[in-house]
C-alpha cells in the first residue's frame, strides 16, 4: 500500500521526532489524478496506427475504463485491436512537477500514444507499466490520449479478456521521490530475534545530484536511525539497511493472527519532506525443511482453491466487491495456500489475504505446449518476474514465486510427454534469475511431465524449493510416482480434478476425486491440495459446453453454489481436523 501526504505542514509524522523538529512538505498538491471513466472506443483491425492519433474520436463509440470490451455484447467475441480515447487537462499548480502516466494493466499487447506522439510499447497483459511524460505533454491546455489494446494473444483455457483492465493515473512527483521500499523481516525463534533488512529505491530526475535523508519508522515510539543517500542527477539509487529487533516485540503473521505492521518512510531534502511512503508487511517465516512446509517453525499442511479472473459482468477487472465476497467464500472453504491463477493477481486479492491469513504462490504466464515466452534467455519473462517481485514484495500472504505452468512437448502422446531441452532451460534460468530477484521466498514451477516423461536431468528438480504438480487422473500414483522419481521435496497438488465438474446447481465431484482428497492426507510428503476452479469461466478452449463457459467450478460463473461446493468443504475440513 502507498500513500503520499499532502499537508502543508506535518509534524513527526511518525512518532517521536528527534529534536521534536516540524518538516515542510513540500509537495503540498494533489499527487494522482485518475483517468478512469469513460473513455472513446474504436474495435478495428484495419485502422492505420499511423493515422489513429488524427482520427475523428467523436465518432466512436463510448466504454469505460477500467473495463473489458468482451462484457459488451457488441463486442463479446471480437478479437484483435481496440483503441482508446481520452482527452485530459493539468492542474495549474503541477507546472514544475515530474508527471507520470500509469497504467495498471492492459490485455495484451499496448502502444500508447500522447498528443500524436507514441511513449512506447508494453507486452505482458497483467501488470503496471507507466511512462514519463514531463516533457511531452501539454501543461497548458488540452492533452489527447490514445491507447492501443491488443488481445490477440491467448492462453491456457481462461478468456483472453480485452481492453484497460486496471485503472490510470496520473502522477505527479517533484525530482527526487521514493520509487518504492521493500521490508524484509525475519524471525529467527532460537535467538529470539527479527532480522530486517530494508531496500529503498530513490530516483533523482534533476539536473544536479542530490543528498536525502529517509526518516522511517516500523513501530509506533520505536526511533530508528536516520539514512543518508546520494543521488546523482538523472539517476536511481538503492540504499540497503540491515538490522536486529528482539521477537518478543513483535508479533507474528499466521493464518489466524494475521498482525500487520507498516512501514512508513518521509524522503527529506534540506529539511523539506520531499515524498512519504507507507507499505504493510508482515513478520513470518515460511520454509522448506526436508519434505514438509513450515510457517513460524510449525509445520503446516494446507488446502485451496484455485480461482479464475473472470465474471460475465466484469470481466478480469476484479472489482473489490467481487473480490471481497469470493475470497471470503473461498477462506470459508477452508482453503489457506493457492496458486489461484496463471497470472499476477490484483492488488486487492492480495490486500484481502495479507489481512486475512492466506498464504499464495504467484506465477507469471508462461503456459503449455506453444508458448513462445519458454525459451531460454528470455528478457520479455524476466521483465514480468521483476515487475511482479517489485510491486508485491512486502505481502506477507506471497511466500513463493512459479516461473511456468505445464510447459511440455506436443509429442509424443499423453503419458510420456516431457519439457524441450528450451523449456527444462528456460525454467531452471528462471529460477536462478528469480532468486536474484528475491531469497526470501521459495520457488516452484507447476508441472504435469514430472510423472510422464519426467526424469532427473531433464525435468526442474534440483533448483526448486517444493514440488507443483497438477493431476487430473489418479492423484494417488501421480504423487507416488514423482515422489519415487524427485524424492526429498515436498509435493503441493496446484491443480486437482477428475472428469470435471458439470452444471449448476447439481454438479458433483466424482467418488475417485473425493477420495483422493481424503486419502492424500495420509501422504506425509503431501503439502495440501487446490482444486481447479472456484468458478465456471467463459473460455473457447476445446470441450467447452455450448454456453461458452467452461463448467470446472464449484460454484457457477454467476458464483452459485453447486452441490460439489459441499463435497469439497467437508473433505477439506476432514485435512483441517484430522
Amino acid at each position: 500500500m502507498r500513500k503520499f501526504l499532502s499537508l502543508l505542514f506535518i509534524t513527526c509524522l511518525f512518532g517521536s521526532c528527534a529534536n521534536n523538529k516540524t518538516y515542510e512538505v513540500y509537495n503540498s498538491y494533489q499527487k494522482t489524478i485518475s483517468l478512469n471513466g469513460v473513455w472513446q472506443f474504436l474495435a478495428s483491425n484495419n485502422l492505420d496506427e499511423a493515422n489513429v492519433v488524427q482520427d475523428s474520436f467523436a465518432e466512436w463509440d463510448t466504454l469505460r475504463v477500467p473495463g473489458n470490451w468482451d462484457t459488451k455484447e457488441r463486442y463479446a467475441t471480437y478479437v484483435g485491436k481496440g483503441y482508446y480515447q481520452k482527452n485530459f487537462t493539468l492542474p495549474k499548480n503541477w507546472e514544475n512537477k515530474q508527471i507520470r502516466l500509469k497504467f495498471g494493466a492492459v490485455y495484451q499487447t499496448a502502444k500508447v500514444w500522447l498528443n500524436g506522439e507514441l511513449l512506447g510499447k508494453n507486452v505482458g497483459g497483467y501488470l503496471p507499466f507507466e511512462f514519463n511524460i514531463t516533457n511531452k505533454i501539454n501543461k497548458d491546455g488540452e492533452n489527447s490520449l490514445v491507447v492501443m489494446a491488443d488481445n490477440t494473444i491467448r492462453r491456457g483455457a481462461w478468456w483472453a479478456w480485452g481492453g484497460i483492465s486496471r485503472e490510470v493515473s496520473l502522477l505527479a512527483d517533484e525530482e527526487l521521490r521514493m520509487v518504492n521500499q521493500h521490508i524484509s523481516s525475519v524471525p529467527d525463534f532460537e535467538n529470539n530475534k527479527v532480522s530486517f533488512t530494508i531496500k529503498y529505491k530513490i530516483e533523482n530526475k534533476g539536473s544536479s545530484a542530490a543528498t536525502v535523508n529517509i526518516k522511517s519508522n516500523i513501530k509506533d515510539g520505536e526511533k530508528m536511525a536516520v539514512q543518508t543517500i546520494s543521488v546523482p542527477a538523472n539517476s536511481t539509487q538503492e540504499k540497503i539497511v540491515k538490522f536486529q529487533k528482539d521477537l518478543s516485540d513483535y508479533k507474528l503473521w499466521d493464518f489466524n493472527n494475521p498482525n500487520l505492521y507498516k512501514l512508513q518512510s518521509e524522503l527529506v531534502v534540506n529539511g523539506n519532506v520531499q515524498d512519504v511512503v507507507a507499505d504493510n508487511f508482515g513478520i513470518r517465516k515460511f520454509e522448506v525443511k526436508g519434505e514438509q512446509f513450515f510457517l513460524n517453525n510449525n509445520a503446516v499442511r494446507m488446502n485451496g482453491v484455485n480461482r479464475v479472473h473472470d465474471h460475465p459482468d466484469y470481466g478480469n477487472t476484479e472489482p473489490d466487491h467481487l473480490i471481497l465476497k469470493d475470497m471470503k467464500d473461498i477462506k470459508s472453504l477452508g482453503a489457506n495456500f493457492s496458486r489461484l491463477m496463471h497470472a499476477p493477481l490484483s492488488k486487492n486479492i492480495l490486500d484481502f489475504c495479507d489481512k486475512n491469513g492466506m498464504l499464495l504462490v504467484e506465477e507469471i504466464p508462461v503456459w503449455g505446449a506453444e508458448d513462445p515466452n519458454s525459451r531460454p534467455n528470455n528478457s520479455i519473462t524476466k521483465q514480468w518476474m521483476k515487475r511482479l517481485i517489485e510491486r508485491d514484495f512486502n505481502h506477507p500472504s506471497v511466500v513463493a514465486w512459479s516461473v511456468g505452468n505445464e510447459l511440455r512437448t506436443d509429442q509424443p502422446k499423453w503419458g510420456k510427454q516431457h519439457l524441450t531441452k528450451g523449456q527444462y532451460t528456460y525454467v531452471n534460468e528462471m529460477i536462478d534469475y528469480t532468486t536474484s530477484l528475491d531469497t526470501t521466498r521459495l520457488k516452484t514451477y507447476v508441472s504435469n511431465t514430472s510423472y510422464q516423461g519426467g526424469e532427473v536431468g531433464k525435468e526442474p528438480y534440483e533448483k526448486v524449493d517444493f514440488l507443483s504438480v497438477n493431476s487430473y487422473g489418479n492423484a494417488l500414483k501421480i504423487v507416488e510416482k514423482v515422489h519415487d522419481r524427485f524424492p526429498n521435496k515436498p509435493i503441493f497438488i496446484s491443480e486437482i480434478g477428475k472428469g470435471q465438474i458439470g452444471p449448476v446447481p447439481d454438479a458433483v465431484l466424482k467418488d475417485e476425486l473425493v477420495e483422493y482428497i481424503y486419502k492424500l492426507k495420509d501422504y506425509p510428503y503431501v503439502t495440501g491440495v487446490s482444486i481447479w476452479s472456484y468458478n465456471d469461466y467463459r473460455s473457447d478452449y476445446k470441450g467447452t459446453p455450448e454456453s461458452g463457459f467452461r463448467e470446472w467450478g464449484i460454484v457457477s460463473e454467476t458464483r452459485e453454489q453447486k452441490k460439489a461446493y459441499k463435497q469439497l468443504k467437508d473433505a477439506y475440513q476432514y485435512w483441517l481436523e484430522k
